[in-house]
Order: C-alpha cells, then structure tokens, then sequence
C-alpha cells in the first residue's frame, strides 16, 4: 500500500500558518459559521491559535457548526466486527499483527447475517461495520459483500438501515465501489 500522506505539504500548511493574526482567525471562523467547510489551510490557522480569547471563539464556533449540522440529537450504533485478520502492527490496536493471543477469524456472510439480525432484534437500526487492514482476509470485496449481505438482511422488527464503516485508506475507484454497495 502507497503512502498516502505528504508529510511535506502538511507541514508546509502547518508553517505558514504558525501565530496567525486575530483578523485571518476571526475570518476562517466567519466562513466556517457558512457550514461549507474549511481548506487545509484554514483549519490550520485554528489550530495554530494560541490566543485563549480566540481559543474561546473556536470553540463556540464549532458548537454552532455541530448544532447547525447535527441539532441535539445523539445517534447510537451497534459495531459489528466481520474480520480481525490484520497486516499492520498498530500498538493501540487488539487486531495487530504482533498479537499471538487473538484468535482469528473472518465471519461467513451467514455468520453476518446472523449476526445483523441479531443487532437488529436489539433494536439498532445503524451498525458500525469494521475489520482488520489485511490485503485477502478482509479484502475491499469481501467488505462490500458484507456490507450487501446485511443490507438484504431483515427481521421481525425491519432492516439495518445505515451502516457506518471503518475500513483502510482506499483509493477513488476503491471508495466509489463502496459507496455503490447496498
């Protein structure tokens, strides 16, 4: 897998932003309350702000950003693990490569389904599917297969009706097929 992250330019980013001046702060956060986003180089100046009064400014932008997006609702979701095969060696993570103790495993689509219907007799109408980054045991195919099989998936109660993903970095055409998936 390429590296996709250009360290260069992100601290090039970082560096012209360093101790930005109150008037550029105070622009970046009059486009943010837009709610059409921010460039690189705008979310650096915030996070290069040091000023507290402007600290405090970034923060209660933010919120009105998230309350204008979300409004007050919480939304829960049920994870559902379908592969803990991994070929990193992230130390935060209980799927790592390194871990000798994990059993591993990567779930059948009739194990998902099972699975599905279970989360959803619970009562959960999102899931959170995710699996380990490994290159054939969790391969971008068998993600999207999965993804279909719980989608088809139904129960006395109805059907998942969104799923969030964790998966690894994808190129376009990879996310494209994603998206596709239902």
């Amino acid at each position: 897998m390429k590296d996709f992250i250009d360290d260069d330019k992100i601290q090039h980013v970082l560096d012209i932003s360093v101790r930005p001046e109150k008037k550029r702060v105070e622009d970046v956060l009059d486009k943010a309350k837009e709610l059409k986003g921010l460039t690189p180089e705008e979310t650096s100046v915030l996070l290069q702000t040091e000023d507290k009064e402007l600290i405090n400014e970034i923060l209660i932008t933010a919120r009105f950003v998230k309350e204008s997006i979300y409004g007050n609702r919480l939304v829960l979701f049920a994870p559902l693990y379908i592969a803990n095969h991994c070929s990193n060696n992230c130390l935060y993570c209980g799927f790592r490569r390194a871990n000798k103790e994990l059993k591993r495993v990567a779930l059948t689509m009739e194990e998902i389904a099972a699975e599905a219907q279970a989360i959803e007799a619970e009562g959960h109408k999102r899931i959170l599917m995710l699996c380990g980054e490994h290159p054939t045991r969790s391969s971008l195919d068998y993600f999207i297969e999965a993804i279909e099989t719980v989608y088809a998936t139904t129960n006395f109660n109805g059907e998942i009706r969104r799923i969030n993903v964790e998966v690894a970095p994808l190129e376009v055409e990879e996310f494209k097929r994603l998206k596709a998936a239902k």
